[in-house]
């Protein structure tokens, strides 16, 4: 993954956040309005006031609060790291074409407040819960590979069941196949498998207590239902998580989830040509590596046979001239017959091994050759 980093001054900060407002400067750096807040409050530069824009399209004349001095020690920047997806990716005309379409009010899911048969596929979580145990006030769904990983509380079960039970259909009614793999909801879509689930959040409340040493908060169920695709990693950004909010509950936001589906699919398809060529890259680099490797070991190889042969050459020759002087020894006319008869056998003898030495000459048969290389004679 690749990373652009933006440094914010201080100071310059101070005249962009009086200068427009907060969200058009988040929209700048590709952040959220309250992330720029919270960098105002860290580098302790003062922002408008609730209504200052208003007042100021309205004619009024209005007031900048001055930038305060700070000691040496406080910080006058902050980075901002954003991460730069490794690879870019086009959505097909063909998806494009599905997102239009569930975008269209016509198609808009419906989840009814009364729900008919449940479906296969959640009727054993459904029953699972009503024998499950409780955290928190929450209902924790049995461990079964056929029965779903699901924590709601009672109040909201008939919810979250609704919400399953339609949204499977609707993914069923638009030929995608929905199944159950390690107590996750699958739905494949363009040949990749893509995890979901539907859980309660749960929110932290302060607990009433005088003493330091007791727990200080407890976990209770929030009410906020959240839909999420799961276990899919992407550098490339991507909305993965649908909540309840204020102005929209998450049955009316089943469609956006589907086109999140879609484009999570595509998503990961590129991801996966694009790591495919990676590794062709990646192998082809190591071939080159290995093949350099091999031709210097190949070298490495050919140049100690050349050694080894040079050095076979200079005592075959060495062997050639000893013989030489060693003839001189027949030129004794005093020698016994017998004794001049061992000089030509050792004669005979030292040129076969002259020969078999020199890399020129095919070697003649010698017992040596029963040998190791590691074992003859070192000449």
């Amino acid at each position: 993954m690749n990373y652009t980093d933006y440094k914010i001054i201080r100071d310059d900060l101070y005249e962009k956040v009086w200068t427009k407002p907060m969200v058009e400067i988040a929209k700048e750096y590709e952040v959220s309005d309250k992330a720029i807040a919270k960098i105002c409050d860290k580098l302790n530069v003062p922002v408008p006031g609730v209504g200052y824009w208003q007042k100021l399209e309205a004619g009024e004349k209005l007031e900048r609060k001055r930038l305060p001095d700070m000691p040496p020690t406080h910080p006058t920047e902050h980075t901002i790291r954003k991460n730069e997806p490794s690879y870019e990716f086009e959505i097909s005309e063909e998806v494009n074409a599905l997102i239009e379409k569930e975008k269209n009010p016509a198609s808009k899911i419906i989840v009814q407040d009364k729900r008919g048969s449940t479906h296969i596929l959640i009727r054993r979580t459904e029953q699972s819960l009503e024998k499950s145990y409780r955290y928190s006030g929450m209902l924790c769904s049995q461990q079964a590979e056929d029965i779903l990983k699901i924590s709601v509380s009672p109040i909201e079960k008939g919810r979250v069941f609704r919400i399953l039970n339609t949204l499977i259909s609707e993914l069923e009614g638009r030929g995608y196949l929905v199944y159950i793999d390690k107590s996750f909801l699958c739905v494949r879509i363009f040949g990749v498998n893509l995890k979901f689930s539907l859980n309660e959040k749960m929110k932290q409340v302060r607990l009433k207590t005088e003493s330091p040493y007791s727990r200080q908060y407890d976990l209770v169920p929030s009410g906020i239902l959240a839909l999420s695709i799961e276990d899919f990693y992407s550098d490339y950004p991507l909305l993965r998580n649908f909540l309840d909010i204020k102005s929209v509950k998450l049955e009316n936001r089943l469609n956006e989830f589907i086109i999140a589906l879609l484009i999570a699919s595509q998503a990961y398809i590129a991801q996966e040509k694009h790591w495919e060529e990676k590794r062709k890259v990646y192998q082809e680099e190591e071939r080159k590596r290995n093949a350099i490797i091999q031709e210097i070991e190949n070298e490495k190889k050919k140049l100690q046979e050349l050694k080894k042969n040079i050095k076979k050459f200079h005592s075959s020759n060495l062997i050639r001239e000893y013989i030489a002087r060693y003839k001189m020894k027949l030129l004794d006319e005093t020698l016994a017959p017998d004794k001049k008869q061992e000089i030509i056998e050792y004669i005979e003898w030292a040129q076969k091994q002259a020969d078999r030495l020199d890399p020129f000459i095919e070697s003649p048969v010698s017992i040596l050759d029963n040998l190791k290389n590691s074992e003859e004679e070192d000449w």
